[in-house]
């Protein structure tokens, strides 16, 4: 009898405590986050259909999004929309706006793609697609969503927004200033105004983007991350900079040049002014001269779309004798459809190795250069070199290269083309490589990566040269690379190693393999 009443009594209480029992959403809003995410996962495994199991996919994933964690709210819903796409619009556009908060921009795109071609009026949802467009590096087609926008409604601030940043991210400042401008002609807008005073940063135009910024008042705090940002980018590209460094460089024709050299950056109104010094111990089994040369350099952009700059120098040359002489460039680039086309004239002394210096060979340059942006991803550059040397040499240099960047992100990759012409006059006997006919093509690849205060470039490359030279003509594959490993030590100062090397014909003045050992240090006042 008395075992029977307890079994009675563990029957009542056990039926009192289910009835009890709470549903993952009733757990969420008593605030038992941790207890209501494992009741969702219980669920989720218990549910019987693809619509029961997607919409409770989409349930945790909107109580992640509460607790402001969007990567495993986006791993939800991911999740939810492989099950089913019969969500309400209204909460797939907002799914699309959270994977795009997670930088699932891929995922984000395809459902807000998905969302206008049920209501390509939806004019929400066609703003955000352009937004995450450019946040994804995919300038054009976002420009081409803005201006969906701005056809039915050209003083679209979000629109016009979203035009101007991409602009500027193609480094069209010419066209974005203006479009910045309309916006806050209208209303003082914060985002709008971190992007003009970024894009008057990025033009050139230094006391125009110290004036912009004075006007930035942050309301929220992601603004006020933006701004931190800003003024840490405005330090390192307006404050004095200076660099100093050491290199090493030996060849298979036993040259060996020791390097020293300093610079101080640093700005006057719009100009960069630079002044340079490097030391030179220019070695071989005969010779060791050394080189002295000190230059000011300067360079200002008068005009969003204009550049022009020049310096002088002095190089001396110490070998048996000593010999003095003046250095000189002048340059100017403009901004041309998509990218930038250049000219430069120059006069500078050739101190690559001990015997150069010995020859006191001096070269005059004129270079004509063109690079364009033909898609997000596709580029191309081109550049055209005449050098007269004082040895009574001259040549002809073509460079041609298409690359195309494979991810933008961190890191950043770029796979491309190279493709050289290089012709001498003759074989002058001077001390420097000298071909006739010298064509290579190579393949490369850039790799550059940052992770805490640490950053890497890297660039390996290969391919095949042939030339003429002497008479005899050669030809035979090359490969070699660069890289740099950098430490930011502190806000101020940073730390780099570099080295390159190869076999490349034309890598270096004396046309052998060779390698180059590095260090620089930047210090930013």
């Amino acid at each position: 009898m008395i075992k029977l009443r307890f079994f009675l009594i563990g029957m009542i209480l056990g039926n009192y405590s289910l009835s009890f029992a709470m549903t993952p959403a009733e757990l969420a809003k008593e605030g038992k986050y941790e207890d209501a995410v494992k009741a969702y996962q219980k669920a989720i495994e218990a549910a019987k259909d693809d619509k029961e199991k997607a919409l409770l996919h989409k349930e945790l994933g909107d109580l992640f999004v509460s607790k402001v964690d969007f990567k495993n709210a986006a791993e939800e819903f991911i999740k939810a929309l492989a099950l089913s796409h019969k969500f309400p619009m209204r909460e797939r556009l907002q799914i699309a706006i959270y994977l795009s908060w997670a930088r699932k921009y891929d995922e984000a795109i395809w459902q807000l793609k998905s969302v206008l071609s049920e209501d390509s009026e939806n004019l929400e949802a066609r703003i955000h697609l352009a937004k995450i467009l450019s946040w994804s590096g995919k300038l054009d087609e976002a420009i081409a969503e803005a201006d969906k926008v701005l056809g039915n409604s050209p003083d679209n601030k979000d629109a016009l927004l979203v035009k101007a940043n991409a602009l500027r991210w193609k480094g069209n400042f010419k066209k974005a200033i203006p479009i910045y401008e309309e916006i806050l002609g209208k209303k003082e807008d914060f985002d709008s105004r971190l992007g003009l005073t970024y894009a008057y940063l990025s033009a050139g135009n230094i006391k125009a983007a110290k004036e912009s910024r004075k006007l930035l008042q942050p309301q929220y705090p992601y603004q006020e991350k933006d701004l931190k940002q800003l003024d840490l980018d405005m330090d390192k590209g307006t404050k004095p900079i200076l660099n100093a460094g050491y290199s090493y460089y030996n060849d298979s024709d036993d040259n060996r040049v020791y390097r020293y050299f300093s610079n101080f950056g640093f700005w006057l109104e719009n100009w960069k002014l630079d002044l340079n010094y490097r030391h030179t111990d220019a070695k071989d089994n005969t010779r060791n001269n050394v080189v002295e040369e000190l230059s000011l350099k300067a360079y200002s952009k008068p005009k969003e779309f204009l550049g022009l700059g020049g310096g002088i120098g002095l190089v001396q040359f110490k070998h048996a004798a000593t010999a003095e002489f003046l250095t000189w460039n002048m340059k100017g680039d403009v901004n041309i459809w998509n990218g930038v086309a250049g000219l430069s004239l120059s006069r500078e002394g050739f101190t690559d190795t001990a015997q150069l210096v010995t020859n006191e060979i001096r070269t005059t340059n004129l270079s004509l250069s063109i690079t364009q942006r033909l898609a997000d991803r596709f580029s191309l550059s081109g550049t055209y070199s005449y050098r007269d040397y004082s040895d009574g040499n001259n040549a002809n240099d073509f460079q041609f290269s298409p690359t195309y960047s494979i991810y933008t992100k961190n890191p950043t990759i770029t796979l491309g083309y190279r493709f050289r012409y290089l012709n001498f006059n003759r074989q002058s006997g001077g001390g420097y490589f000298d071909p006739n006919d010298f064509t290579s093509h190579q393949i490369f690849t850039s790799l550059s990566f940052e992770k805490a205060n640490f950053y890497i470039y890297l660039e390996p490359y290969g391919g095949y040269q042939s030339f003429r030279r002497y008479g005899e003509n050669k030809s035979d594959f090359f490969g070699g690379g660069s890289g740099i490993l950098g430490l930011n030590v502190s806000k101020n100062v940073r730390l780099e190693a570099n080295a390159e090397g190869g076999n490349y014909a034309v890598g270096t003045a004396a046309g052998f393999s060779y390698y180059l050992l590095g260090v620089r240090l930047h210090i930013f006042f």
